[in-house]
């Protein structure tokens, strides 16, 4: 009988990486202060991940919100802060399974489908709830200052967050 190895699985690290990657390539668009928090971010993701921590997992989390508000403040775009937000909450949920599924079954486990449909769940639902910020933004922003625009999204983040735990 082998050993189980605990650790985060291959396959959620690689998709949950590719996902601050890109919240990190979106924030790139943006400001050069977000852009470096968006490195941070990944770096510190990947991190976590290598140590199987959800401590650090969540550090990453903060580090993209953070990085996410200093490109609101600093006049980012609507659609890279939409991204932004996609793609860094995306990261930190799917890194967040990969330790789970890793957990119980193993990093030697094939467990492609199984994260492939819950990225995809939650992709559908961050887009959709993107989808509605923005089209909120459009309604509601002849006007408006950005500052709304970053509200909405702490918002969307904040509820993302409440549903999670």
């Amino acid at each position: 009988m082998s050993k189980i190895t605990r650790r985060p699985t291959r396959t959620g690290t690689a998709m949950a990486v590719s996902a601050a990657g890109l919240a990190t390539l979106a924030l790139a668009f943006t400001t050069a202060t977000a852009a470096l928090g968006g490195l941070v971010g990944t770096l510190v993701l990947a991190a976590g991940l290598v140590q199987g921590s959800r401590r650090t997992l969540d550090a990453a989390g903060g580090i993209f919100f953070l990085a996410l508000l200093f490109a609101g403040v600093g006049g980012g775009g609507t659609e890279a802060l939409l991204l932004t937000a996609v793609a860094s909450i995306l990261a930190w949920d799917v890194a967040e399974n990969a330790l789970s599924v890793g957990e119980h079954l193993g990093r030697e486990t094939s467990t492609i489908r199984l994260e492939t449909v819950h990225a995809a769940t939650t992709l559908v639902v961050l887009v959709v709830a993107a989808g509605i910020v923005y089209a909120l933004w459009l309604g509601a922003s002849g006007g408006q200052p950005l500052t709304a625009v970053v509200l909405l999204l702490v918002g969307a983040i904040a509820l993302v967050a409440a549903v999670r735990r």
